[in-house]
């Protein structure tokens, strides 16, 4: 037995099965190569690597492993064998398929030339615009290097735009929606998809693999009916009287879109040290916070939002936070925001509370 995941970020996946004692080979398909609409899904492979189904049900196991199947010339394969989807691909050097799947290869791989290997999708998707499947893992390969350390700015959106794009051209395929309801909003999502991880890791403890991309409180969030009830918040810095040092702060966002047209959102956002200075989050003072001014008629649960740091203060972590937005109408527009946090600057001597404004781009559901 040989199971088969299209999970993102394949760490999560080596913590359910190191949880749950799977001790089967787990191959890793963020890409959905198996072209799988919806699992679970089994596909049976006899002795001389043939596929003989690939609808089977648990009942059809036993008739399968006990017939004998016959040998194939791999000069002549049986329609359907996988070799010959392989050659029709990968033996056409310099086509744009061999390109394209050189590509993917690349990244699953991890085999260096990233850059190489994201400008081949891109243009192979960019050339066939309405191919939903080339859209959706153009995404699957953005939200990877946005999980990199080459990522760039604004990878996170771009993947969730050609989530969206794949969705929209293949609207019943469960895998590509459930990436996108990943990072969705809580209005639409079918199930909680990762309330287990922190059972998990606090039962495995130190063997716990370590998870690579923090978890978001919309991929922990089961789903909820209707609109959040409005929590009355304290501005906490109305005036603008904490310090505010300029250039210490990245910030990212990005915001996915129910695909229902009923102008609810899921906005995210990412602070992290920007690196010019030596920036240590002080947790032991208090939370990060972040205040939100909403364009009027925009409604959020809160306009204050808290993130509390754990572990050891680390110039590298970075603060992750999302919240789910109802504009009325899908509609484009800007959130004016601010964080304050605690931080000590250039090592861990002067720890100072400080204030970061910045902005948070809403772009209209493409």
């Amino acid at each position: 037995m040989i199971g088969v995941t299209q999970e993102q970020h394949p760490n999560r996946c080596r913590v359910f099965a190191q949880w749950k004692g799977i001790d089967w080979p787990i191959l890793w398909d963020p890409f959905n190569m198996t072209g799988s609409k919806v699992v679970p899904r089994y596909l049976l492979i006899d002795e001389h690597g043939v596929v003989q189904s690939t609808g089977a049900r648990p009942d059809d196991l036993a008739a399968f492993l006990t017939t004998a199947y016959p040998a194939v010339d791999a000069k002549d394969p049986p329609a359907g064998s996988g070799l010959e989807l392989f050659e029709a691909t990968m033996a056409k050097k310099g086509s744009p398929e061999a390109a394209y799947y050189g590509a993917l290869s690349n990244l699953l791989w991890n085999t260096g030339n990233g850059d190489k290997a994201m400008l081949a999708l891109k243009a192979y998707a960019r050339e066939r615009p309405d191919d939903a499947e080339a859209q959706w893992r153009l995404g699957v390969a953005f939200r990877m290097r946005y999980d990199s350390l080459e990522r760039h700015d604004g990878d996170f959106q771009l993947a969730i735009d050609h989530w969206r794009r794949g969705i929209d051209l293949d609207p019943r395929h469960y895998i590509y929606r459930r990436r996108l309801q990943q990072y969705g909003p809580r209005l639409h999502k079918p199930y909680p998809f990762y309330s287990w991880v922190d059972e998990a890791r606090a039962a495995l403890g130190e063997s716990a693999p370590p998870l690579i991309a923090p978890l978001t409180r919309s991929e922990r969030a089961g789903p909820r009916a209707g609109s959040p009830a409005a929590q009355e918040a304290r501005e906490p810095d109305p005036k603008n009287e904490i310090e505010s040092l300029k250039k210490l702060m990245d910030v990212e966002t990005a915001v996915a879109w129910s695909d229902r047209g009923d102008g609810v959102a899921r906005a995210h956002v990412v602070l992290r040290p920007s690196g010019r200075r030596v920036l240590l989050w002080d947790a032991e003072a208090g939370p990060v916070t972040i205040w939100l001014r909403l364009p009027e008629g925009w409604r959020t649960e809160s306009n204050l939002l808290t993130y509390t740091l754990t572990g050891e203060d680390r110039a590298e972590e970075q603060v992750v936070v999302d919240f789910e937005l109802h504009t009325g109408k899908p509609a484009a527009g800007t959130i004016q925001a601010y964080a304050l946090y605690y931080a000590c600057l250039d090592g861990p001597g002067e720890c100072r509370y400080l204030r970061h404004d910045f902005e948070i781009a809403v772009p209209a559901p493409r």
